[in-house]
């Protein structure tokens, strides 16, 4: 598998990893003000709990990145977890899309939001290479 050096290729990977977590943190929470604010009348309420439990997995996904950047004792059984948490969030942004799409209701605003799906797995994998890093 894949395993990088940096982050982004000029952060260290721990670092990187304490910046992703912040990151995934106040994305979720700005997903949801988005989707409280402007997108109310837009979607029916199962989506709506659909991509509420996606940033709520995406935050404890944060946390847990958190957790084992600051404390490098705990990250043989968070960092495995945290890549767990961090993939099942992706398949259910993924359902969530599929759902828009299948009843016509994605606007382009969701169709770039979207493209973060790709931003995750680049994530997942500056999260297995610290964790392959640290295990050596």
């Amino acid at each position: 598998m894949l395993v990088f050096n940096k982050c982004c290729c000029c952060v260290p990977l721990r670092q990187g990893c304490i910046i992703m977590g912040y990151v995934m943190i106040l994305l979720s929470f700005h997903e949801i003000y988005w989707m409280i604010l402007y997108t109310d009348a837009m979607y029916c309420s199962r989506l709506k709990k659909i991509w509420f439990l996606h940033n709520q997995i995406k935050i404890l996904a944060g946390v847990l990145l958190l957790a084992c950047a600051h404390n490098p004792q705990t990250m043989t059984f968070l960092l495995p977890l945290q890549i767990v948490v961090n993939l099942t969030s992706l398949i259910i942004e993924l359902i969530f899309y599929l759902l828009l799409s299948s009843n016509d209701l994605i606007p382009w605003s969701a169709a770039l939001l979207s493209f973060l799906s790709i931003g995750t797995v680049y994530g997942v994998l500056v999260v297995y290479s610290f964790f392959q890093e640290m295990d050596h």
